[in-house]
């Protein structure tokens, strides 16, 4: 495949096609100067350039080793927040059931409201309001209400 000389390099995709090329070009020079060593005729220039190619190599490995890293912890802190996340959402799914159930208790109660007596009507009241404070178990309402 051959590659435009001419690459943009004001895009994401642009500078890793010039990263891309670069490391291309730097592997094809070992692969030329590592022949030559084979051969045993190494230049000055031929060791200068073998010795500018490594070093690029390392600091590029280095770079993508550190980025790799602090792609990782990243990763796990976004791990950790899903499960929080998570969790919370089982939490919100639990009170919501409690809370259906006092509602349901607390319907029952105010049907009972109305059939009740004048005077027991302030004593269902306080166990609405009791109950919808989670001061009672929607079971300890019902029970209350039923003699």
């Amino acid at each position: 495949m051959t590659r435009n000389a001419h690459t943009r390099t004001d895009s994401r995709r642009g500078r890793v096609l010039v990263r891309e090329l670069t490391r291309d070009a730097r592997r094809e020079r070992f692969r030329l100067l590592l022949a030559r060593a084979d051969r045993g005729v190494l230049t000055p220039e031929d060791t200068a350039a073998l010795r500018g190619d490594v070093e690029a190599e390392v600091a590029e490995c280095d770079t993508h080793r550190r980025s790799a890293g602090g792609q990782q912890a990243a990763s796990m802190r976004l791990h950790k927040r899903i499960k929080a996340a998570e969790q919370a959402l089982v939490e919100t799914e639990a009170d919501r059931d409690e809370h259906e159930s006092r509602l349901a208790a607390a319907a029952q109660l105010a049907a009972a409201l109305g059939d009740a007596l004048p005077g027991d009507g302030w004593h269902l009241a306080e166990t609405i309001r009791r109950l919808c404070a989670g001061e009672l178990t929607a079971e300890q309402a019902l029970g209350q209400t039923d003699h």
